[in-house]
């Protein structure tokens, strides 16, 4: 957001080049590039450069990101091609991995190598690990790859995490075989969580060229402690500097969200970190903030639809996602909208700008947890019976007397105010008067707890399904 302001600050100084410019297709250079999309923002904004000085600031910065990025490609490329050559250092230079120094020679090491192989052939990990490492470096047998992949495989069979690391490596670069980026991360992934250090590095570097800043400063955060500056400095350098580039290319939403949470899968990773792990219910953070779903809506905009608004995260505290069971009657009906528990809500609840929202949710567990932000409105749903009566067979219209349900409130803080009626939304014109979804609107106007339950009218049957909510309102940060 500072660079749209810089742009701003720009374009007021040229107001006679502003009414030439295609405003659509500036705006959106100006998203491509507050994105991280230079190649898309370079393509667009070079049209504009010579009569925007913020068009040619993005041409000048794009140019040399993009240069950045296919240098770094073909540094990957210029090493392999040397370690291709039989350069075995440059295994070094691309990654973190175990080496063998050692000399191997003579009788005894043909009889080391031989029982090596005969265990190894037998599945041991360890012997296949070894053995795979003189592969990796011709010591005592003939270098080769293909070999040293196959023995890795063997002891990745037996749960070796240094296997893991080295074919995660691999893997990623074709060595000793296909490339397979898919399987290098899992393998990587395991490794980091069965605590190899070296592992920690490699799996920071996939991050990093994937673009995924949150996983990569999750594991280079932990690989500094396990390489620290005093005892080796060269090994700390090189994460350290990896650690950097991480950071770099987080968003305030994403550093918001390393401040509050470790994520769930990085559990073992989060010891002695910021934040707290993130629950398991609580999915993986997107890069950016989620301002609007289908049933997250915006309650205002202004007149330039909050483009040039810094927005912070609202971040709230865990609420929980409830528990009991699920009404029965919902399996196979499209609801108005998802449930508290379903990892899209949980998403748009957690993961949005602290900016009033109008949020709709339906109900479908015994107990669920919703947290919201003073100023949202929100409108809770639930199935329900029809029942008719006397006025409904003559001909008038259902109300909220002929569902199963009455609503009461646990409120000490007075955080909430019912907006509106009730609202009676039919599944379907035939089912019009048996069945309908029974809404209520709620604002909220302070910060506190509130629980509301849709509980069983006195006249309704035995088997209403009961619902209890629990509305944790916070406050959230105003935008600039």
């Amino acid at each position: 957001m500072k660079r749209l302001a810089f742009f701003l600050s720009l374009l007021s100084l040229s107001p006679a080049a502003a009414q030439t410019v295609d405003r659509d297709s500036f705006e959106v250079g100006v998203a491509a590039y507050n994105a991280g999309n230079c190649r898309e923002a370079l393509r667009i904004m070079k049209k504009y450069e010579k009569t925007q000085p913020s068009a040619a600031y993005v041409v000048r910065v794009c140019t040399l990101t993009t240069a950045l990025e296919t240098e770094k490609g073909s540094s990957y490329e210029k090493n392999l091609n040397e370690l291709a050559k039989g350069d075995l250092s440059q295994l070094d230079k691309i990654a973190m991995i175990d080496r063998f120094s050692g000399e191997i020679g003579g009788l005894s090491g043909a009889m080391r190598v031989s029982a090596l192989k005969s265990r190894a052939d037998g599945g041991d990990p360890a012997a296949a690990f070894q053995l795979a490492l003189l592969y990796q470096e011709g010591r005592g047998v003939p270098q080769s790859f293909p070999a040293a992949a196959k023995y890795f495989q063997t002891a990745v069979n037996g749960g070796n995490a240094a296997a893991m690391n080295a074919l995660g490596v691999y893997r990623r670069f074709g060595i000793g075989g296909g490339k397979d980026e898919k399987q290098a991360r899992e393998l990587l992934e395991n490794a980091v969580l069965k605590n190899n250090a070296f592992a920690l590095y490699n799996a920071g570097r996939l991050y990093i060229d994937a673009k995924e800043p949150l996983r990569a400063a999750i594991v280079t955060e932990a690989g500094l402690k396990r390489f620290p500056k005093t005892s080796d400095r060269k090994r700390h350098a090189r994460m350290n500097a990896l650690a950097a580039q991480a950071k770099r290319m987080q968003t305030p939403f994403l550093r918001a969200y390393l401040e509050k949470y470790r994520p769930y899968a990085m559990r073992s990773l989060s010891d002695g970190g910021n934040g707290v792990t993130a629950p398991a219910e609580l999915p993986f953070p997107p890069e950016k903030m989620i301002e609007e779903t289908p049933f997250m809506k915006f309650i205002r905009k202004d007149a330039f639809d909050n483009r040039y608004k810094v927005f912070f995260p609202l971040m709230p505290d865990w609420a929980g996602v409830g528990g009991g069971r699920d009404n029965p009657v919902l399996t196979g009906k499209k609801t108005p909208s998802p449930a508290p528990q379903d990892p899209d809500a949980l998403s748009a609840l957690y993961f949005r700008p602290a900016d009033p929202r109008h949020i709709s949710l339906t109900l479908r567990r015994e107990n669920s947890a919703v947290p919201v932000m003073v100023g949202d409105t929100l409108t809770l749903t639930v199935h329900t019976p029809l029942h008719e009566t006397a006025s409904t067979r003559k001909g008038g219209h259902m109300y909220v007397k002929n569902t199963d349900y009455t609503l009461t409130f646990v409120d000490p803080s007075g955080i909430l105010s019912a907006s509106g009626d009730y609202v009676l939304t039919p599944l379907s014109p035939e089912t019009g008067r048996t069945e309908s979804w029974l809404s209520r609107r709620f604002s909220i106007v302070k910060e506190g707890v509130a629980t509301v339950r849709f509980s069983a009218r006195k006249d309704a049957g035995e088997n209403v399904f009961p619902y209890t909510v629990k509305i944790v309102a916070v406050k959230g940060k105003p935008p600039k």
